[in-house]
């Protein structure tokens, strides 16, 4: 197999550069290959992708940055429809607005040896508000097939210099040739700083630009209108990227957001100096962008308002004396009160008051509401900036590195984090899409420093089945109990369910297992476990072989595949959260079978007990007890321990694979 790729690799790589990609030719050859040549599992591969980003200027305006796109993508497979999907985001707020324009796609097919085109209408790209700040339009393109290519271009005008859009040089799909093209005025200085595991070579030379402009103004003095040209000249430093070949960076079991690891170039804005001019730094540090975010007044302006709910939460207060009673009181009565709209943003849309009012907002309205209420109730509490996992790690100091903001509460009894726009969430259990590495707390005057977003305590699931084993397979109960994170999960999908439809979503989750009965325990009460209580039977887990009977001794909590397949991994293993799986089996074996074997007990540690697993049998005349306890005490596995992990669970599989043997009497 190696020998082939190694052929078709020296075959394909002077079409690489021979080729010239230009919007509206697509030859018969692309559109007549049948799988990607240096990865024929593919779904999808982009063909050829090109961004070529300018700053103009009009008297006006000033400078503008002008950034142009254009991708050309292949469809292998029926699972490859999902990337002819695309997404383009716009973001305004009261210093500018960026705009998208000159949308262009089609997608090619070939049809009884002909091309066949069909464009993108306009009237199928749709326009969406994602939040206060930020606005999409979004295609999916038309006619799909095996086989087919699509492509599209379009223009991204905006006004903001601090940071410019990512040079994105890798995706979850091979890229068969990249282009970036940079061309910045001398006015403008970038740092730059990769991301990734690929290596990257950035190109940079100097030339002279000319623009010129026209200009019309009213002249103060005549009060006539003056009108004119002239022209702007400047060196213009120009930078070019390209990389082919690049292997898709695939999503593997607990990655997190893979986009954080794929190969890339950021821009971040250092300092503009126009001539005769003094210079204007821009690139700050964390502690100079949170205190610009602390002076505005959809943020720092809304921690000051407290009248709205004062009345309403000291009612609710009433009786509550202790420090954690209270916190659970005003998380409560937070939840209870506002409704969240889905958008995410560290500045209130609606403003605190008004969103108290009318019940509903967005996750800075609720939880700067939240801020404000534990205030009032004497507590230390201050708002915490955080990236959901979605929207990434930020690499550079910029407002835009935030989305999100919960709260923090300092109590002599210990620190709790907390967020009100999940009905199901507890002090220190904060919703996954939080869980990204570490926010940044505001204090009262401003000043700021970083805090831990990983819970400390460890979710945990018990799960207890006592099961008889016959000639006609298994029947038995078990009972699963739910702490921390995993409880907010499972209320997050559970709650509202029907008990037929409980059992049925139950059902789906266990494979080979009939679930015969369920019953769903503390649903409502956040203050306890979530207790899940079903009753099953399976023809599964046993075999008899050769006139013995060879029983699976978890029944279906066996870990039967290890999540991690790949041979080496570049990014880390990414759990959110410590925790801890236990299961107990209780298994009854018939008088009329002999119990000939049960796997030994055996324990394995990984990595300086951030691994620890226990697996321990007994048996007492016809009844085997096993337990299996799989614990991870760290959030976070760095790459370079991936091997050992891997080796990890191999172990256990390798473990809770062997076989309770029985013979019948």
């Amino acid at each position: 197999m190696k020998k082939i790729t190694l052929v078709l690799l020296i075959l394909w790589t002077p079409l690489i550069w021979s080729q010239k990609y230009k919007y509206g030719k697509v030859s018969k050859a692309e559109l007549e290959e049948k799988f990607y040549p240096l990865d024929s599992t593919a779904d999808a591969a982009i063909l050829y992708t090109e961004r070529k980003t300018n700053f103009e200027y009009t008297y006006d305006k000033g400078f503008v940055i002008r950034e142009e796109y254009y991708t050309r993508l292949k469809i292998y497979t029926k699972e490859g429809y999902d990337k002819a999907t695309k997404e383009i985001i716009a973001f305004h707020n009261i210093n500018g607005t960026e705009t998208i324009s000159y949308i262009k796609a089609v997608t090619y097919n070939l049809e009884n040896g002909k091309i066949v085109k069909t464009k993108l209408k306009k009237k199928n790209i749709f326009k969406e508000e994602k939040n206060k700040y930020n606005d999409s339009k979004k295609f999916t393109m038309p006619n799909l097939k095996p086989g087919a290519i699509v492509e599209w271009k379009y223009t991204l005008e905006s006004p903001f210099f601090g940071m410019l859009d990512e040079v994105k040089l890798q995706t979850d799909i091979p890229i068969k040739k990249v282009v970036a093209k940079l061309y910045l005025p001398e006015y403008f200085s970038y740092n730059t700083k990769t991301k990734g595991y690929l290596p990257i070579d950035i190109k940079s030379d100097s030339k002279e630009r000319k623009i010129e402009y026209t200009y019309h103004y009213l002249d103060s003095k005549s009060a006539d209108f003056v009108n004119g040209s002239s022209e702007l000249v400047f060196q213009e430093k120009r930078i070019t990227i390209e990389k082919t070949n690049i292997p898709a960076l695939k999503d593997e079991a607990f990655s997190g957001n893979i986009d954080n690891y794929t190969a890339g170039v950021n821009y971040e804005l250092a300092y503009i100096k126009y001539p005769n001019k003094p210079i204007e730094p821009y690139a700050g540090k964390w502690e100079s962008i949170v205190e610009k975010i602390f002076l505005s007044d959809s943020f720092g302006g809304q921690l000051k308002k407290e009248k709205h709910f004062k009345q309403d939460l000291e009612n609710a207060l009433q009786g509550v004396v202790s420090n954690e009673d209270k916190i659970a009181k005003v998380l409560q009565f937070a939840k209870d009160k506002i409704k969240w709209n889905e958008y995410y943003g560290y500045h209130t849309d609606l403003g605190v008051k008004k969103a108290y009012k009318e019940g509903v907002g967005n996750v800075a309205d609720i939880n700067l509401n939240l801020v404000n209420m534990l205030r009032v109730a004497g507590l230390d509490a201050n708002p915490v900036l955080v990236s959901t996992i979605s929207h990434g790690i930020p690499i550079f100091p910029t407002r835009r590195g935030f989305n999100y903001v919960i709260a923090r509460v300092i109590t002599p009894e210990g620190v709790f984090l907390l967020d009100a726009t999940t009905k199901n969430s507890l002090p220190n259990v904060l919703p996954d899409r939080v869980l990204n590495f570490k926010g940044r707390v505001v204090n009262k005057r401003g000043t700021s420093d970083w805090v831990s977003l990983f819970p400390e305590k460890h979710a945990i699931e018990k799960t207890t089945i006592k099961a008889k084993f016959s000639d006609e397979g298994f029947t038995g109960t078990a009972r699963k109990s739910l702490s921390n994170n995993y409880s907010l999960s499972y209320r997050n999908s559970a709650r509202g369910k029907s008990k037929e439809n409980l059992i049925e979503w139950i059902d789906k989750k266990l494979e080979n297992v009939d679930v015969i009965n369920a019953r769903v325990n503390n649903l409502d009460n956040l203050n306890k476990n979530v207790l899940e209580t079903i009753q099953f039977e399976t023809t599964s887990y046993s075999e008899e072989i050769g006139g013995k009977t060879y029983i699976n001794p978890l029944l279906y909590k066996q870990i039967e595949k290890n999540p991690f397949k790949s041979e080496k991994r570049e990014f880390p293993v990414y759990y959110n959260m410590p925790w801890a799986k236990t299961t107990s089996i209780n298994l009854t074996i018939p008088d009329d079978y002999t119990i000939e074997s049960v796997p030994e007990s055996f324990s394995i540690t990984f990595l300086d007990d951030i691994g620890v697993y226990n697996f321990t049998t007994s048996t007492k005349g016809q009844v085997i007890t096993i337990e299996a306890v799989l614990v991870i005490n760290s959030p976070v596995i760095n790459a370079e321990n991936y091997t050992e992990l891997k080796e990890f669970y191999k172990n256990i599989i390798t473990k809770e694979t062997e076989k309770i043997v029985l013979v019948k009497k």
